[in-house]
């Protein structure tokens, strides 16, 4: 059964969020940040792309499943995860053209969501994960990820 991985970068440097997805044969990294920056370094959409490429994965940024900057701004104020939530999955909704290139790219090979909070109950990724999950009738299982430290 075809795994879809999730991790969160947060706390963690470039080579370890890399080297975590080498050490779990990923093939592909989704970026799902609607905005693919980061104060980090590395982990911005061009030096990622590169890093990526250096470590044999392909990277790819799908903006279209990011968090909307008003629902992201929305929570920042109000703390309120259920609004999040619903807010979120209203939105991903309407994303089905990217959901189905996404469901289809991850039954053929090894896909792994990134987004930034290191714990995927805070983040959208989870919801992304389990529509994608639901969308293939269950042939694809979710799996999430912690960066690993590789000393």
């Amino acid at each position: 059964m075809p795994e879809l991985y999730t991790i969160g970068y947060e706390g963690a440097a470039q080579a370890a969020l890399l080297q975590t997805l080498v050490f779990h044969d990923v093939q592909t990294l989704l970026d799902i940040r609607e905005r693919p920056q980061s104060r980090k370094p590395g982990l911005s959409k061009t030096a990622l792309t590169q890093a990526a490429a250096d470590y044999g994965l392909s990277y790819a940024h799908i903006r279209a499943l990011g968090t909307p900057n008003d629902i992201r701004y929305r929570r920042k104020i109000d703390h309120d995860q259920n609004a999040f939530k619903e807010s979120f999955l209203e939105y991903l909704a309407t994303q089905n053209e990217e959901m189905e290139a996404l469901v289809e790219l991850a039954e053929r090979e090894r896909c792994c969501l990134l987004c930034y909070e290191a714990d995927v109950l805070e983040c959208h990724r989870l919801f992304v994960a389990e529509r994608a999950a639901k969308m293939s009738g269950g042939a694809l299982t979710i799996v999430h990820l912690s960066i690993e430290s590789f000393g």
